[in-house]
């Protein structure tokens, strides 16, 4: 375990190991100002008795930026003055037991710090903690601090912790917060052997099924060994210490040529091969540190111990992002995954999940759930994490997010209500406490023990964490705080208003004509609400924020959301609609809630099978329908989905029958080829006139792993 922090310096060795660094806690709370740091005339940084080149350069790092900081030069001298000054010693000192330490006796404030990624945090720690006792030190733009400048110690509860979201990104900020640089740390990452292999990667594609398959690489491929090393030579050199993952690609297939096979290679298992490449590395350059992966053909654990410069990226990906009780079999089952690579190497890294890959925009309340499995973690060997958020697009809260994970990062034992609190007191100071109140409700929703969704829709979120009637409040709170603000918080309040305003329009497209939703209903009729029109001008605004031009992973433009939401809801082709509100049945059968959408009066989104799509993974369907108390005359309209790059065909053939007899039979054919999904109409002319059950037959396309979407069936009189 990591060492705890002291306010003492004679714990012994064996207790310290035994208790969390609970006091980094005390740095979060509010500090009343003193008289301390202002009653000297300034600053002198030094370093200590035996100084080494890096202690000078870490001090010299302290001077220049705690100098840029104060309003008057002469007060920050370096080495020696004669003025009556705090001393601030610097020194690096790899043997010292604690990653950190703060010791202050007198006038002489020592900085000890076991490596460079803790020197620099401690220095920042030192400068924010000072700003906010002395005027003449600006420290406004550092985040709030964890430590307070008694007698402390403590270590990093990992040794590599990396963050990939906006502010996880900034490299000016990375290091502040304890987090490695990402787009430092890394000289191959995740699945990305192709780029380095570029046009020679069809000299080792894989053998599948007997047959080469360019879907997949051969690790025991001397061709892949080569073009690794030479990449590795003429970009890092042999004496650099880089990060390299070696991993197929993200598919379950393994290479099963005579030499892979001969390895121990299987259809479903490629870790013998990449083990053997991963060892060939590591004796190659001792330097550097070389890591498999834990995932689809890799999951498997070698039975070979990794050498000191190798090791284990294991993907938490099938570990629910739920609390953690003890009692989930998914959770035992990861425990015993990472029990299996602890037997062979102590470089454990998890690949961790913090956001909702297909909405950036809705809020995700990850903190809770990250401690507890940041908790977990360690208990059961992790020594690095990796947190994938949303890369360099916007998040809603990311800023206050990653201040808080990279605080559980240093001491998941922290509290989190503390951390969330301290961030907003300071970033927000007009809306702080509304702004904590209504996240931290989010956070405490999710302790129910639901699952966050890392591909969910806005209906999966309400009924993980996001409560509409909460929600909707929030939302239309939110214009007089933006008003109320000044400088920087209106700005970062404003960018918020205009992501949530995403969520507010898919919360009301799934509620349509509901309190929730974005229309009234008058009869057989639907009409939009004056407001829905607001929540479009006010998203139209994102291009005026950093990262807010797609909503997701897949890089689905906020701008043709827009386009979409005018053209199929505002502008709707259902005008009369004799369907509205009858409550569908299908085989197989459904969730009902989810059948509502078919009879709503609202379209769904065709770039996105969450917007208003019902899915079934099988090849035909049948919906009913109650229509006895239509009796008329008119067309049905019926809407199917178009896309592809998902595995969604619209189908090939429907099948309309009334009370059980066949009535017409429609052939659909859609192009496989579009890039941006299409929606598809069936548009049948019916008499509905004494009839009680009408059923539409759903024939799909016969492509392996296809499915059926469909949203809208109408009936116009």
């Amino acid at each position: 375990m990591h060492k705890s922090i002291s306010h003492s310096d004679k714990l012994c060795p064996l207790l310290a190991g035994m208790i969390c660094i609970c006091c980094l806690l005390s740095g979060c709370r509010m500090q009343a100002r003193t008289e301390m740091f202002p009653s000297k005339e300034g600053y002198l940084i030094t370093i200590g008795e035996d100084p080494t080149d890096r202690d000078t350069r870490w001090a010299k790092y302290l001077y220049e930026h705690l100098k840029k900081r104060a309003n008057d030069d002469e007060m920050i001298a370096f080495g020696v003055s004669e003025k009556e000054m705090w001393h601030i010693i610097i020194q690096i000192d790899p043997t010292v037991q604690e990653g950190f330490r703060i010791s202050r006796k007198g006038s002489d404030i020592r900085l000890t710090a076991s490596d460079d990624r803790q020197m620099l945090w401690l220095q920042y720690q030192l400068i924010k903690k000072i700003s906010k006792e002395d005027p003449r030190i600006d420290g406004s733009d550092l985040p709030p601090a964890l430590v307070n400048l008694t007698d402390t110690c403590g270590t990093f509860a990992f040794d590599y912790q990396s963050i990939y979201s906006p502010a996880g990104l900034n490299p000016d900020y990375t290091g502040v917060m304890g987090l490695n640089n990402f787009d430092d740390s890394w000289g191959i990452w995740g699945h990305n052997l192709r780029k380095v292999l570029g046009d020679n990667v069809d000299k080792v594609y894989a053998t599948i099924h007997g047959k080469t398959d360019d879907s997949q690489l051969c690790f025991s491929s001397p061709e892949m060994y080569r073009q690794i090393e030479e990449y590795i030579v003429n970009n890092f050199g042999e004496k650099g210490n880089s990060r390299f993952v070696i991993a197929p690609d993200d598919n379950p297939y393994a290479c099963t040529c005579a030499s892979c096979t001969a390895m121990g290679n299987t259809e479903k298992n490629a870790t013998p091969a990449v083990t053997e490449l991963i060892l060939r590395l590591a004796q190659r350059f001792p330097k550097h540190t070389f890591f498999t992966t834990s995932y689809l053909s890799t999951q498997q654990a070698t039975e070979k111990p990794l050498p000191a410069n190798a090791g284990v990226m294991v993907s938490a990906i099938d570990f629910p992002l739920r609390r953690i009780d003890g009692k989930d079999a998914q959770e035992k089952k990861f425990a015993q995954q990472l029990e299996n690579w602890k037997k062979v190497t102590k470089n454990i890294y998890i690949w961790d999940y913090i956001n909702n890959f297909d909405d950036y925009l809705t809020p995700f309340p990850i903190l809770k759930i990250a401690q507890q499995r940041l908790r977990f973690f360690k208990q059961n060997g992790a020594s690095g994490i990796f947190f994938n958020g949303s890369g360099y697009n916007y998040s809603s809260f990311d800023e206050m997010r990653t201040f808080v994970l990279s605080a559980l990062l240093i001491n998941p034992e922290q509290s989190v209500d503390d951390l969330v609190k301290s961030y907003f007191n300071q970033e927000y100071p007009v809306s702080k406490k509304w702004l904590y109140d209504y996240y931290i409700g989010l956070e405490n929703s999710t302790q129910s023990g639901k699952k966050l969704g890392l591909y969910a829709g806005i209906q999966e979120s309400e009924n993980s964490f996001l409560n509409p009637e909460k929600f909707t409040e929030f939302y239309d709170e939110m214009g007089d705080f933006v008003s109320d603000a000044k400088g920087q918080e209106r700005k970062k309040l404003h960018g918020l208003q205009t992501a949530l305003s995403f969520t507010r329009l898919e919360m009301g497209r799934d509620h349509s004509y509901d309190v929730y939703g974005y229309a009234k209903r008058n009869g057989k009729e639907i009409q939009a609400n004056p407001q829905a029109r607001k929540w479009i001008t006010q998203l139209k605004e994102h291009k005026a924020f950093a990262g807010m031009d797609c909503y997701n992973e897949s890089s689905n433009e906020i701008d043709y959301y827009i386009k979409e939401w005018e053209q199929y809801i505002l502008a709707s082709d259902i005008k009369k609609n004799s369907f509205l509100g009858i409550a569908p049945s299908s085989t197989p059968k459904m969730n009902k809630n989810s059948l509502k959408r078919l009879t709503d009066g609202t379209h769904g989104l065709p770039d996105n099978y969450h917007f208003g799509w019902i899915i079934f993974p099988q090849e035909e369907c049948t919906i009913d329908l109650p229509v006895k108390e239509v009796n008329e005359s008119g067309t049905v309209y019926i809407s199917f989905l178009n896309l592809p790059r998902h595995r969604i065909y619209a189908p090939q053939q429907i099948e309309v029958s009334r009370d059980g007899a066949s009535y017409k039979k429609i052939n659909l054919n859609a192009e496989d080829s579009v890039e941006k999904g299409e929606m598809v109409k069936a548009i049948v002319p019916i008499d509905l006139n004494g009839t009680e059950l009408l059923s539409i037959k759903i024939i799909g396309t016969k492509k392996p792993g296809a499915q059926i979407g469909v949203d809208e069936i109408a009936f116009i009189p």
